[in-house]
């Protein structure tokens, strides 16, 4: 896969109790969005550590877990907080979903001119 196939990027941040979405999550993303790019980084783990917290303070989310969708320009797409318990893998699903298929019928759109 190219990088001009990837339509956004996913990025969690989690710690060991929240490890179970973050799987789920990930294999979700494998067999359903390949166009999709993933990104996991444990805070529980220290060298993992700076990088979640770096994504959860980038967005001011206090909670864990915590994921952001951008898309290919880097600009945030969605944000999910655990605050207001968005973090779900239904929630992220639904925003993947709604991304691919704008994407599809942008680029149906295009090609039938």
């Amino acid at each position: 896969m190219t990088n001009e196939s990837i339509i956004a990027t996913l990025y969690l941040a989690y710690d060991n109790a929240s490890e179970p979405l973050y799987r789920h999550i990930k294999d979700v993303i494998e067999t359903q969005y390949p166009n999709i790019k993933f990104w996991g980084y444990n805070e529980s783990k220290r060298t993992e550590r700076t990088k979640a917290f770096k994504i959860k303070g980038g967005y001011s989310a206090r909670q864990t877990p915590f994921a952001v969708v951008v898309d290919c320009d880097n600009n945030p797409v969605k944000a999910f907080y655990s605050e207001v318990n968005e973090c779900t893998l239904d929630n992220i699903v639904s925003i993947l979903d709604s991304i691919v298929s704008n994407k599809n019928n942008v680029k149906n759109e295009s090609t039938s001119n």
